[in-house]
């Protein structure tokens, strides 16, 4: 009884991590990568139904948020504030609804440039 109680409650483990792996690579993604020299403040994206912000990204490093599927279709604007107050802002790529496993990478450069790499959706 105990053999099978122990087999039953491993088997509703694994569903349950296979079902939160699942659902992390369906849900669509914004990456920044801070590849300058300067610290960067704060980043503002601006999805056409909602926003997402990041705090503070060191030189070298990069942060990861996930945003909600259900989107208008538009654009992602961004703004990027560096601890030393300058500002970079512009747009880039294309998002609409329903875009499972959509990821779209912002790496910073510097105060004045910024490149966008969109990684199509998984359907």
């Amino acid at each position: 009884m105990i053999k099978k109680l122990c087999i039953a409650l491993v088997l509703v483990v694994v569903a349950m991590l296979l079902g939160l792996f699942a659902y992390r690579l369906a849900t669509p993604e914004i990456e920044i990568k801070n590849s300058g020299t300067a610290a960067i403040a704060e980043v503002v994206i601006t999805l056409p139904s909602n926003r997402v912000v990041f705090g503070p990204i060191e030189p070298g490093a990069s942060s990861t948020i996930y945003y909600q599927i259900d989107q208008a279709e538009g654009t992602y604007q961004y703004v990027v504030r560096f601890e030393n107050e300058v500002s970079l802002s512009g747009s880039c790529g294309y998002v609409t609804s329903a875009e499972y496993g959509k990821r779209l990478r912002l790496i910073v450069h510097g105060p004045q440039s910024a490149e966008c790499v969109e990684i199509d959706k998984i359907y």
